[in-house]
């Protein structure tokens, strides 16, 4: 199973309705959330979605970054109003034990995940009694072999564990993504089950830091990844080449689609992103940064899923 790590905004949860509507992750995808907006409108578009086409996913009650960031009630309460078998409650782990336990007692919580750095001490006693618990089910940790002690101590517990990694390698601005040639991504999704792990998580082609909005780019980029001859997953970075100012942003998109469309049809690479990139190109139309991002994730998902789907 795969469990990509996105943000609750509104391109990362338009690509999650539209993989649903496909039917392209169920039973192979099951997305963690973090939210960052107090603002619920989206998810609640994104959940009426989940619910027609049983998706599941993981909601984060006690995001580290956002509007709402840290232990509040805030989108427990929102969670309690759900079908709890389809929007599963999540927690990041960071010395809490005790919200997290009184959380669970207090709003009936059950198959709960646990997301954890990897400093984690198991000689901490309040994490020992936390993880045992039977509504923790799924234990996800950042980069584990680090802590081989951890790692050691998790795989006894006989939970869903998932080793969670940060692939995407940010760049200080767009533009230097140009010099940037196609490189390998990631191989988790061969080795995962073979190393013990019940599933596999990453940020997908975002960086992992959270940051809110943004100034208009010099440059455009598009991030395609995909699987090579050899079933490992690459990335490739396809850059807008008129990047002296921040205008047109509209030619600069053309750019870089037209790049990529072109790699695409020379390497007879095709899904539902992909398409809708082809049609916004053939049309000459530009859709907006978002739909870009959102391109971007759908295409890495179904790559993924793809994979899974043929195993």
């Amino acid at each position: 199973m795969y469990y990509p790590f996105l943000r609750a905004r509104q391109f990362e949860l338009i690509a999650l309705r539209e993989l649903a509507n496909e039917g392209m992750t169920q039973g192979f995808i099951l997305p963690i959330l973090e939210p960052v907006k107090k603002s619920i409108n989206n998810l609640n578009l994104a959940y009426n979605v989940f619910q027609e086409q049983q998706q599941l996913v993981y909601l984060i009650l006690n995001p580290s970054v956002g509007e709402l960031k840290g232990d509040n009630t805030y989108y427990i309460d929102y969670l309690s109003e759900l079908d709890e078998a389809i929007l599963r409650p999540a927690f990041h782990y960071r010395n809490n034990a005790n919200y997290i336990r009184q959380s669970i007692a207090d709003y009936a919580l059950k198959n709960c995940m646990l997301i954890c750095q990897n400093d984690v001490s198991v000689d901490d006693n309040d994490f020992r009694s936390l993880v045992k618990l039977n509504e923790i089910s799924s234990i996800n940790v950042e980069d584990t072999g680090r802590n081989r002690t951890l790692d050691r101590f998790l795989r006894g517990l006989n939970k869903t564990y998932i080793r969670l990694d940060d692939f995407f390698e940010k760049q200080s601005r767009n533009s230097d993504f140009r010099d940037i040639e196609e490189h390998r991504f990631s191989e988790e999704h061969l080795y995962f089950e073979d190393e013990g792990y019940r599933g596999f998580s990453d940020y997908t082609v975002l960086p992992s830091e959270f940051s809110d909005g943004g100034s208009t780019p010099r440059a455009v980029v598009i991030h395609l990844t995909f699987i090579n001859g050899q079933n490992q997953i690459w990335i490739r970075h396809f850059t807008s080449d008129t990047n002296d100012s921040i205008s047109n942003v509209q030619g600069k998109f053309a750019e870089a689609a037209e790049k990529t469309v072109r790699y695409c049809r020379l390497n007879h690479l095709t899904n539902s992103a992909i398409q809708e990139l082809e049609t916004f190109f053939n049309e000459e139309h530009y859709p907006g940064l978002g739909t870009v991002k959102k391109i971007s994730i759908k295409n890495h998902l179904l790559i993924v899923r793809q994979f899974l789907g043929n195993k």
